[in-house]
């Protein structure tokens, strides 16, 4: 059995290295040749649009709709809104974070109503130092999770 497969791997070396010396003669300063209707097919597939990306898409898409010059403040809002400053009926909103604190009939805090000054949208946490601590290690952990959206009937 040894002797068979070494006999055959000789052998399969033997006609590689004879199968690989034509291909090592061959002149390598010689262009490689292709026929016309190959180059042509080349050619054809350069000049071919490519596929659009998803990107290419999204942007062509928003092209498609046109600004409305309705939208636009004009000089007579701009106007009117600084008279109406000036006469005080606009108030500025101030850029303060508010925290209001929401007590029951014991006077104790049940609730922290937070209104960030950047969105005005307000949020509550839920106070739950008087109920027991679920983590005995974490003490101050007595707020409960923000709720950023309240359902109320």
């Amino acid at each position: 059995m040894k002797k068979t497969l070494i006999s055959l791997s000789i052998a399969a070396l033997s006609l590689g290295c004879a199968g690989l010396s034509p291909a090592l003669a061959a002149p390598i300063n010689e262009p490689p040749q292709i026929s016309e209707a190959d180059a042509q097919s080349a050619k054809d597939q350069a000049q071919a649009p490519r596929r659009q990306s998803s990107y290419d898409k999204l942007s062509e898409k928003a092209r498609q709709y046109e600004v409305n010059p309705d939208l636009a403040p004009t000089d007579a809002d701009y106007a009117k809104a600084r008279q109406d400053r000036a006469e005080g009926k606009v108030t500025k909103r101030s850029q303060r974070t508010e925290i209001e604190e929401i007590r029951d009939q014991n006077n104790r805090i049940t609730e922290y109503v937070v209104t960030p000054g950047s969105t005005k949208i307000p949020y509550s946490i839920e106070n739950r130092s008087d109920r027991p601590n679920v983590n005995p290690g974490h003490s101050k952990d007595t707020l409960g999770t923000p709720k950023f959206i309240n359902f109320g009937f």
